[in-house]
């Protein structure tokens, strides 16, 4: 771009080349432009060297709509209609409203009530709220069909337990999260969240789990969708762990985390093929490590679930099992330095550590806040590297063990 360019013309220019690249593609594959239609495929199918241009394009237009909506309108769209589409999105979920439209059926909207067992005139303004997000379409004034995405609420059961998770904890716990902030101040308790506030006991999420089946379930579902975004893909962890015949470690104690009861470990079964170099084992990682001298502890996902004085306690307990040279390896976000992102992906970033304090009164750190976590727990830990490649959304944050044998 020419150097007296607007930044509003920067973008528009990023935005025509890179829809441009992708629109080339599609045409020449024979493949359907992007649509909501019902019949659209759930994602665009890129080859990775267009999905630069696919990122290009998402990172310009929020930045590009933000800039044209200038100071003042952006922050009124930031309080509506952002949060006003959340309850439209809890009401499809509990009322099942997906469910109860065939696949490729219109319904009028009195019909669609009876199914759902609610009133027609409450329906219509969470539909049409849901449509305005896309969800849904009304071909006609008083008749609902598909779009693509409440297909694959249909479709794919586990994005509409997702929504369920989503819109009945995080958002509901996220409203009362100052309310918690200024009742605990400084506060680092698991208990002392927006999610206690509105339990009827005041009990932490992970009290809450212990004795709700169906609670850990709908977790447990959700995370295993959240982490099937390819910004979560294993192959991250192995390209950034840079393990060869000549590094891999002999032993490795893979410490895995799930709030609630130990049972999955309890009945894990080994795989045949790994008899013999794999073992299971029920373990509070608040107690000390019963595995000894192992060259790595692995943990993925787990620390940001804790606030830095339940955390130290998790790197403790592993000291009197650490061999000199031994490496604990974390796969979790290493929250970037201020200004670096792009807004589009600062603002998801920012949005899951707002949600670990609310949740859990816990935090995703960034490389500052790993090697004051290390310090705290015991000066003879070294955080070694922070590592974590392009795509992917969680880094290798590896330390070493500097004390003696």
């Amino acid at each position: 771009m020419a150097p007296d360019s607007s930044r509003i013309v920067e973008l528009s220019s990023i935005i025509q080349r890179s829809s441009g690249d992708i629109d080339n593609y599609l045409r020449a594959q024979g493949l359907p432009s992007p649509s909501f239609a019902v019949d659209s495929p759930p994602d665009l199918p890129l080859p990775p060297h267009l999905q630069k241009a696919r990122n290009d394009i998402l990172e310009a237009t929020s930045e590009l709509q933000s800039l044209c909506e200038g100071p003042l309108m952006h922050l009124t769209r930031l309080l509506s209609p952002t949060v006003n589409v959340l309850p439209s999105l809890q009401a499809v979920h509990r009322y099942r409203i997906a469910f109860n439209i065939g696949l490729n059926e219109s319904v009028q909207y009195e019909e669609l009530a009876k199914r759902c067992d609610i009133d027609v005139d409450d329906l219509k303004r969470i539909v049409r709220t849901a449509i305005a997000n896309h969800l849904f379409l009304e071909p006609e004034k008083g008749v609902v069909t598909h779009s693509a995405i409440s297909k694959l609420i249909v479709g794919i059961p586990v994005v509409d337990t997702w929504m369920g998770h989503f819109t009945d904890d995080v958002w509901t716990s996220g409203v009362r999260m100052v309310d918690a902030i200024q009742k605990w101040p400084g506060s680092q308790e698991p208990q002392h969240t927006g999610f206690a506030l509105n339990d009827p006991r005041g009990r932490s999420m992970f009290d809450v789990l212990k004795g709700d089946a169906e609670k850990s379930k709908q977790l447990a579902a959700s995370m295993q969708f959240l982490q099937s975004a390819p910004v979560f893909d294993l192959a991250h962890l192995v390209k950034d762990l840079g393990w060869d015949a000549g590094n891999t470690p002999s032993l490795m104690v893979d410490i895995g985390h799930r709030a609630g009861s130990p049972e999955p470990i309890e009945k894990a079964k080994v795989p045949a093929d790994l008899e013999g170099r794999l073992e299971f084992q029920v373990h509070n990682f608040f107690t000390e490590q019963p595995v000894k001298g192992a060259d790595v502890y692995f943990f993925r996902s787990t620390f940001h679930d804790w606030s830095d004085k339940y955390a130290v306690q998790i790197l403790r307990s592993l000291i009197p099992a650490l061999k000199k040279g031994a490496k604990i390896i974390i796969n979790e976000v290493c929250m970037p330095e201020p200004n670096v992102l792009p807004f589009y992906h600062a603002q998801l970033l920012r949005g899951y550590d707002l949600a670990m304090k609310s949740m859990f009164n816990s935090l995703e750190r960034d490389a500052d806040g790993w090697a004051k976590l290390f310090q705290a727990a015991d000066h003879r830990f070294k955080l070694n590297r922070i590592t974590c490649s392009p795509g992917s959304i969680l880094a290798v944050i590896e330390a070493l063990w500097e004390g003696e044998e």
